[in-house]
């Protein structure tokens, strides 16, 4: 069964967790100056670079895992998106010390935000005349909201 990480997952993770560094802050030893992943050396990151989207031109450089917990590990841009892109059950932990990332997707968690998202259309569509059904309707669809925000919020990301 394929684990697929939804993009906004992912996009948010690389935006968030992780920061390019510069080459000469990385150590001098040949080991630190190549991606763990796929073993190539870093490029020097272009200056003019906005990251963490990249054209597919764009050459391997290095970005450090942060506010995961343990894991600072150092990986190639590109290499880091593959390994999540990749829908292995490990996709979502730092391939080095298996440290998690984000939780791994889950399928009753997209069910109940789709659930979620049809209740708040349905409430929408409500046109209550009376003004105490109207500030019931805003209730629930303030807390339906809060639920949306809470399953897309960082606590799951």
């Amino acid at each position: 069964m394929p684990y697929r990480i939804d993009d906004s997952i992912i996009s948010n993770f690389l935006t968030t967790h992780t920061r390019p560094i510069r080459l000469s802050s990385l150590p001098q030893d040949p080991s630190s100056q190549h991606c763990p992943i796929c073993h190539l050396p870093y490029a020097p990151q272009d200056p003019s670079y906005v990251h963490p989207l990249h054209p597919p031109d764009t050459p391997e450089y290095p970005v450090q895992v942060r506010c995961r917990g343990p894991c600072k590990h150092v990986f190639g841009r590109i290499c880091i998106e593959r390994h999540m892109r990749g829908g292995q059950p490990w996709s979502h932990t730092c391939p080095i010390c298996r440290a998690e990332w984000f939780p791994a997707p889950n399928a009753g968690r997209r069910e109940v935000l789709a659930a979620t998202e049809i209740a708040l259309d349905a409430l929408a569509r409500i046109d209550a005349a009376d003004v105490e059904v109207r500030a019931e309707v805003e209730r629930v669809e303030e807390a339906l909201r809060r639920i949306r925000e809470v399953l897309y919020g960082s606590r799951w990301i």
